[in-house]
């Protein structure tokens, strides 16, 4: 088998779509035993069939035990529309940077 075979083979393996609870629990699990490391690595060692960037975008914005959910405070959210007010739609990395 060459390897434009090989790979399109693998590109049929991966999962797409929304994430099952067996799933996130295998990320979860496999971050706490091992950190976070090569996105694409971390997909393959922890047997999910899903890409690094889908791995690392589900840990970073719904599964980490940091990320905060829900209600901002009314002082959020005025920094930011001030920052908005200043920076437009780039506010968010010009803010990050600022701290």
């Amino acid at each position: 088998m060459d390897s434009n075979t090989n790979n399109s083979h693998e590109n049929n393996e991966v999962r797409k779509g929304p994430w099952t609870m067996e799933e996130d629990l295998i990320l979860i699990n496999y971050i706490a035993n091992h950190g976070e490391g090569v996105w694409n690595s971390l997909a393959r060692s922890a047997g999910l069939k899903r890409t690094g960037k889908s791995c690392r975008l589900r840990w970073l914005n719904y599964l980490r035990p940091d990320v905060r959910r829900g209600n901002i405070t009314a002082e959020e959210e005025l920094l930011i529309m001030e920052l908005h007010a200043k920076w437009g739609n780039r506010y968010t990395t010009s803010f990050m940077h600022a701290y």
